[in-house]
Formats: structure tokens, C-alpha cells, sequence
């Protein structure tokens, strides 16, 4: 009887304690069962990507995918058959997404909270340098080649393709600006091979419409782009949206007084680049810093002396790029005078192109070249003038190039870059797609 009763304990003692195993695993499975659920309806319209983001440990970070206001089931591919590009991204909780085109992939920012929902919209796109040759077979008003076989000995090896005219539809936009397409140009790459960019220029000044220039080429009076202070300013304060010294001004002795620039897009200053244009840039191609010495001269050949190894004694630098110019080197130059002389157009292209750059005034050529000063104004070119020390080429609000004003005179500047060849341009069948009101959109 006592061994009896010792076993009946002992089965009781059992039933409870399975009793509350199986309670606590059915607690366990209900709420496994909840966080599965809730994280399902909670991500409905998302794709969880683990391990993309790793500041959560183990978190996840929630991605829907968008063409238009449509819904994809996955994210499109790099090289995907529908030519679908990325437009934008949207995140909750303050996250923000900059789309890494060479990984081809969101990199999320400021990213604070688990269970980040992000959305990633994609357009119909094309390459930006295939789309512009493919212009050329719809319509080649606006577009022109100026290689030798086009024509003769008024143009150039590398058979660049150019925006020409009074006012074609080359309009882009650009670090939430207007900018302009001057063309598909080649030009030497890091490995010094020739290769293709699209090369704009922001359609105003970096002053703005209110004030033209103020900016000294370089206030020591060098003509040299990789010692220039404006070289310094525009790939430092202005690519970073900062502030800092700049050169405006002279003084009644034609001293440059060093100013406050300011370009983080304060009250109505000008403003720097953006981090996405910034990605935009390519800063590894070379550029020509060769020099002349009269502006009496046809573009095409100076085109060419653009190119060459000629300079003031022989001693600035001939070309800008990364090796000789570490610290500030961000892409960031000005048009050539051949920029100009070649964006010509109209019946007046083939006689303009054979007049000398500083007759393009008088002979009305400026009126049909819509790199033309606008709104008044003088500004600065790269080239220097080989005879003088401190003299450059720049442009005149009538047209003229002019080979003769001091580097340290505060005149406008026209930033210009090249692009990087995978950037794309979002498709739009529209008529007017180039136009200023309706501009080409570049997407990463």
C-alpha cells in the first residue's frame, strides 16, 4: 500500500508538470504564431530584405517595389528587358534612400528604427549617351557632329556630337537646377584612352540671375586651372554646398578683396551640389588645359591648341586631373572657347565655323550660338593665353571671345562636368521633352 501510494504521487507530480510543459509551448507557438502574422500583415505590400542593412543585428528592413503607381513583384534587375531605371525612393521613420547604380541597390540612410518601410519607384529609362545619338535618327536640327568627314578641315579628330543653334532642346536637370547638354564629347579617361561623356553646363551663372560674375579666375593673376582659386572654390565649397573664401571683387588698386561665398542654398544665394549630382560626376576623365594666343583664330583650331602642350613659358600644367590635383579635384571645370564657336547654328553654321572667334560677334554668329551670354555679362573660359602671364580667354555679352583680361578681374562662371556612361535618361514621349519646361531627366 505505501509503495502504491508513494507511485500515485509521483504520476500526479508527472501529469502537471507535462501539464505545464504543454502550456508553455502552446504559449510559445501562439506567440510565434502572432509575431509571423503580424509581421506578414505588417509587410503585405513589402519584401523583407535581411542582412542588407546591418544596424539592427537581426532586423529587417521592409522594401516594395513601384513602376509608376504600379506594383512590382520583385525588384527589377540591372540589365532588365523592360529598361526599367530607378526613379526615387521614400522611407518611413525619417530613413532616406541614395540608389547605388554600380551595385544596383539601395543604400539606406539615417536609418534610426527596425522594420523600416521603404519604397523604390522605377521609370522606363535609357542610357543618357545612347539616347542622345539616337536623336540624331529622329530629328538632327538641334544635333550636330563636327568631325572632319562632316566637315573638312572646320572640324575635329574626335567627331564629338553637339547641341547647335539658337536655343535647341539640350535642357536637363540637374541637381534640381536647369542645366544644359553641350554634348557628347570624347575626351581622355584616367587610363588616357579616349572615351565618351556628356558634358553640361548650369544654365545660369553660380550668381544667379540678380548678379553676374564677381569671381575672380585666380586672384595671384595665374592662368593655371589646377592652381586657380576658382578652381579650389568650385570643386570645394561649391561641390560640398558649403561656405567659405572666395575672390568677388577688386579694390580701387585692383586687389582682389577676399569675400564670404556662401552655397548651401541660404535666402536667395546660389547653391552647391547635391549628393546626387555628386554621384553623378565623373572625376577621373582628363582635362585639356593647353593654351593660345589670340582669339584670331578658327574653332577648329582651337580646338586643336586647347589639346596642346602649349602654355605661358612652358611651365603651368597642360591638363587637370586627379595625379596632379589631389585635393581638389571634383570634376568641376569651364567650357572651352571651342565649346562655343561649335554650338553654332542655323544656314550660318558652315560660315561661322570658318570665321575667327573674335569676328563671331560682328559677323552675328553669336546670335545663332545659344552658349551665347544671355543676359549680358562676361565670362570665364579654361584656356589661357599663351603670350601673358595673367591673361585668359572669356566670352563677351555681345558674342566675341576675348583673349585679353586679367585672371584676378571678377567675371561670371559657368560650372561645367561630365557625366558618368551609366547614367540614364528617363524615356518621355512627349514633344517637347528637352525643352526648359519640360527638361531630359537623369536617373543614377
Amino acid at each position: 500500500m505505501k509503495l502504491k501510494k508513494y507511485e500515485d504521487k509521483n504520476i500526479k507530480r508527472r501529469k502537471v508538470v507535462l501539464i505545464s510543459l504543454g502550456v508553455i509551448v502552446l504559449i510559445s507557438v501562439s506567440f510565434l504564431l502572432y509575431k509571423t502574422f503580424a509581421s506578414f500583415t505588417e509587410s503585405a505590400e513589402f519584401q523583407v530584405m535581411k542582412g542588407k542593412v546591418d544596424y539592427f543585428g537581426n532586423s529587417d528592413v521592409y522594401f516594395a517595389f513601384y513602376e509608376g503607381d504600379n506594383q512590382l513583384d520583385e525588384m527589377p534587375l540591372k540589365d532588365n528587358e523592360e529598361s526599367l531605371v530607378f526613379d526615387h525612393g521614400e522611407c518611413d521613420n525619417g530613413a532616406s534612400i541614395i540608389w547605388d547604380s554600380e551595385a544596383w541597390g539601395p543604400m539606406v540612410k539615417n536609418l534610426s528604427k527596425s522594420k523600416t518601410k521603404c519604397s523604390l519607384y522605377f521609370t522606363k529609362g535609357m542610357n543618357a549617351i545612347e539616347y542622345i545619338k539616337n536623336l540624331t535618327k529622329v530629328s538632327n536640327t538641334d544635333l550636330s557632329y563636327d568631325g572632319e568627314e562632316i566637315l573638312g578641315e572646320l572640324g575635329t579628330v574626335d567627331n564629338n556630337l553637339r547641341y547647335i543653334g539658337v536655343n535647341p532642346n539640350n535642357y536637363v536637370s540637374f541637381n534640381n537646377e536647369i542645366w544644359r547638354i553641350i554634348g557628347i564629347m570624347k575626351i581622355k579617361n584616367e587610363n588616357n584612352e579616349k572615351v565618351e561623356r556628356i558634358k553640361i553646363i548650369r544654365q545660369d551663372g553660380i550668381e544667379g540671375q540678380k548678379n553676374f560674375g564677381n569671381y575672380s579666375f585666380d586672384y595671384n593673376n595665374s592662368t593655371d586651372y589646377v592652381t586657380s582659386t576658382l578652381k579650389n572654390m568650385l570643386n570645394g565649397i561649391y561641390y560640398n554646398s558649403a561656405s567659405g573664401d572666395c575672390y568677388k571683387t577688386l579694390n580701387q588698386d585692383d586687389i582682389p578683396l577676399t569675400e564670404i561665398c556662401d552655397f548651401s542654398g541660404n535666402a536667395n544665394q546660389p547653391k552647391g551640389l547635391d549628393e546626387i549630382a555628386r554621384m553623378m560626376i565623373d572625376k577621373n576623365v582628363i582635362w585639356n588645359i593647353g593654351g593660345w594666343d589670340t582669339s584670331e583664330v578658327l574653332t577648329s583650331q582651337m580646338y586643336e591648341y586647347e589639346r596642346g602642350t602649349t602654355t605661358y613659358l612652358n611651365n603651368n600644367h597642360i591638363e587637370w586631373t586627379i595625379e596632379n590635383d589631389k585635393d581638389y579635384h571634383n570634376g568641376i571645370g569651364l567650357m572651352y572657347p571651342s565649346d562655343y564657336g561649335y554650338a553654332v547654328g542655323e544656314s550660318e553654321r558652315n560660315s561661322c565655323l570658318n570665321t575667327n572667334l573674335n569676328k563671331y560677334g560682328s559677323e552675328n554668329c553669336g546670335d545663332k550660338d545659344w552658349l551665347k551670354p544671355s543676359r549680358g555679362g562676361f565670362y570665364w573660359s579654361l584656356t589661357p593665353r599663351t603670350s601673358h602671364s595673367h591673361l585668359l580667354f572669356g566670352f563677351y555679352p555681345n558674342g566675341v571671345v576675348f583673349h585679353d583680361n586679367g585672371a584676378n578681374y571678377p567675371y561670371s562662371v559657368w560650372p561645367v562636368v561630365y557625366i558618368l556612361p551609366n547614367i540614364n535618361i528617363e524615356l518621355d514621349l512627349s514633344d517637347n521633352y528637352g525643352s526648359v519646361d519640360n527638361p531630359f531627366r537623369l536617373k543614377l
